[in-house]
């Protein structure tokens, strides 16, 4: 008795050690979660659904073109109607992951021992590639938690009797969930959604089934009415990628399985050179995990019995029919379109060395020993990775720009200040020029349009009354020449990054000439400014400041033509500038274009051209006068 209550509480210590490093893997330093133009996509969506503004239905566009579902930003909202951060969002889904790791925990001690429960929940708690996502606010975060939730459920439903219909309801939810989370998981949740049908239908869990059904119907219902109102046309598109020709089979589902299990790559992750300088590099880990794996693995079917075997066929089924769904497809892979694959290797490795521990012979149970003491050393090494990131991150030492806890202070600050003066508006300036800037969430926190995000490099808005502009991250001071002599430096304002995010504000703005051209859309150019060499294969810096007074509301593109005698098109450059979704009545705005010249530029006169149409359809807007554009200036090449 004494032997077995010693036995007990030296599980469950070690229990608890599995669980306090899970925990600080996961939620160390996590205020200093990366923000990029995804990220900000999601914080977006899930500031107006906790402000009950706005139901994500869709997310945003996949890598493979179709759009995403809305249940990450829905997930992402939860936490959001208690506290309004985004580090509340990355503390939420790294709590989610860690449930299903005491999920996992607890169907492994039920279906398998305490031993295997102990080794696949150290395996789960350390994985490398399983941490670099529950980190990180995206798609791909939760997979794996998902996953894990939907493989704990099904294994413990086949072999417990008690508790066999909750199981089953959350075995259907996390496969929906799972498929939710990132549509590339779909295939393999629908397979699981199948097994977990038939297995209902054998053990007659009806309860569970209805349940679990019910649930995942309401999850996928907004989905659902999205596929249809769009005639199913994200589903045509992936049938009909899926049914391109494979020249061969695509076996790099396998390669980046086994980069998955065994942590590789993520060492050749460029973190920086003090992330280079920290960690201890083990180039042979890779190929020492997977021999292990096959070890362990062969070992369990040879020594189980047919209970465990019909768990651990479980495993087998799961871990190679993951990465066996893309075998002939022509997609190229990346890590996270196999993030799915896990737990069910890791329950392999654990029931095999655990059998060998097992064994009653010496031998055996030495090699078991022996076997055990590798993966552990293997978790540690797995670890101390992470406890180097983390710590570089804590002294924000890895040069990451737009961390969770500078994104809040600055929305913070933006929401005081327009608070403070109702009337005024904030233009964030912004190094990045994608779709998405890491900024762009903001205007869903304080729940305003006085917010605005363009990039530094393509143009700047002047509102008509107070405003304050915030310079981003790489985003030098001199963009604020146009405005200079109206605004100044606010230091209580200052976001303390490194370098600061400095705010400059001020009242009001020049006085305005009168116009050169007006467009029917209400668009006036002011002034233009031309620099550069007039030259063969030189750059033109075009700089136009426009006055908008808005006729009809629609997308615009501003054009710039270079044609040579008034006739032949020789060069071109268009765009927004400022996105045209954040143009308002009565504003100023400044439109930057480099128009690179041709290398075989001919002699002669040349007339440089602007205008706009509307897009995507461009549809040409006219002058006032009929013109269809304006001339610019007039150059000579002699």
């Amino acid at each position: 008795m004494i032997r077995r209550h010693k036995s007990r509480t030296v599980h469950h210590l070690f229990v608890i050690s599995i669980l306090l490093l899970g925990a600080y893997l996961r939620w160390g330093a996590f205020d200093e979660a990366i923000i990029h133009g995804d990220q900000s996509a999601i914080l977006d969506a899930a500031f107006q659904a906790a402000h009950l503004r706005y139901f994500p239905d869709i997310g945003m566009k996949s890598s493979v073109g179709v759009m995403q579902t809305g249940i990450v930003p829905l997930l992402a909202a939860v936490p959001l109607l208690v506290i309004n951060r985004v580090i509340a969002v990355r503390w939420f889904f790294a709590a989610l992951d860690f449930l299903a790791l005491a999920w996992l925990y607890r169907a492994a001690r039920r279906t398998l021992g305490r031993r295997t429960a102990l080794l696949t929940s150290l395996l789960y708690a350390t994985n490398p590639w399983i941490i670099e996502f529950v980190r990180t606010i995206w798609y791909q975060t939760l997979i794996a938690a998902f996953a894990t939730v939907a493989f704990s459920g099904l294994l413990w439903v086949l072999s417990a009797r008690k508790g066999r219909a909750a199981a089953l309801a959350l075995a259907l939810i996390g496969a929906t969930l799972m498929s939710l989370v990132h549509l590339v998981t779909a295939p393999w949740g629908m397979l699981v959604v199948a097994m977990g049908l038939l297995i209902a239908w054998h053990y007659k869990i009806w309860r569970g089934l209805w349940v679990g059904l019910g649930v995942s119907g309401v999850l996928v219902f907004p989905y659902l009415v999205y596929l249809v109102r769009t005639r199913f046309s994200d589903l045509a598109f992936l049938l009909r990628t899926g049914s391109d020709a494979v020249n061969g089979l695509n076996t790099s589902a396998f390669r980046l399985a086994g980069e998955l299990l065994t942590g590789s790559m993520i060492v050749s992750t460029t973190h920086g050179d003090q992330w280079d300088r920290a960690i201890i590099e083990w180039p042979q880990e890779p190929t020492l995990f997977l021999i292990l794996l096959g070890i362990a693995a062969l070992w369990a079917f040879i020594d189980a019995g047919r209970r465990r075997r019909r768990l651990l066929g479980l495993s087998v089924a799961w871990s190679v029919l993951v990465p066996a769904i893309y075998l002939f497809s022509d997609v190229h892979l990346q890590h996270f379109y196999l993030m799915h694959i896990f737990p069910a290797p890791l329950i392999l490795m654990a029931a095999g060395l655990d059998a060998m521990l097992r064994r009653v012979r010496v031998g055996f149970r030495l090699i078991g020993h022996s076997l055990v003491a590798l993966l552990v050393v293997i978790t540690l090494w797995w670890s101390s990775l992470w406890f180097v990131r983390i710590r570089l991150e804590a002294h924000g030492q890895l040069q990451r720009t737009t961390r969770a806890w500078l994104m809040d202070r600055a929305a913070i600050t933006v929401d005081r200040y327009l608070e403070e003066t109702p009337h005024s508006q904030v233009i964030v300036l912004t190094a990045n020029r994608g779709e998405v800037s890491p900024f762009d969430w903001i205007r869903a926190y304080v729940q305003s349009d006085a917010v605005r995000v363009t990039p530094a490099g393509s143009g700047l808005i002047i509102p008509e009354g107070p405003m304050c502009y915030l310079l981003g991250p790489g985003v030098p001071v001199e963009t604020l020449a146009p405005v200079a002599d109206h605004i100044t430096p606010t230091a209580a304002m200052t976001v303390p990054a490194a370098p600061s995010w400095n705010f400059h504000c001020g009242e009001t703005r020049a006085p305005l000439p009168s116009p050169l051209a007006t467009w029917n859309n209400g668009m006036r150019l002011l002034e233009t400014q031309i620099s550069g060499t007039f030259a063969p294969g030189e750059v033109l810096d075009l700089t136009y400041t426009w006055h908008y007074l808005p006729t009809v509301r629609r997308d615009y593109h501003v054009f710039n033509h270079l044609l040579l005698e008034g006739r032949t098109l020789v060069a071109q450059i268009d765009g927004a500038g400022v996105p045209t979704k954040y143009w308002r009545a009565g504003d100023v705005l400044i439109t930057y274009f480099d128009l690179r010249l041709p290398e075989n530029l001919s002699r002669g006169a040349y007339h440089l051209l602007t205008g706009a149409y509307a897009w995507p359809e461009i549809d040409r807007v006219f002058l006032t006068d009929g013109s269809p554009a304006f001339q610019v200036d007039r150059l000579t090449l002699p």
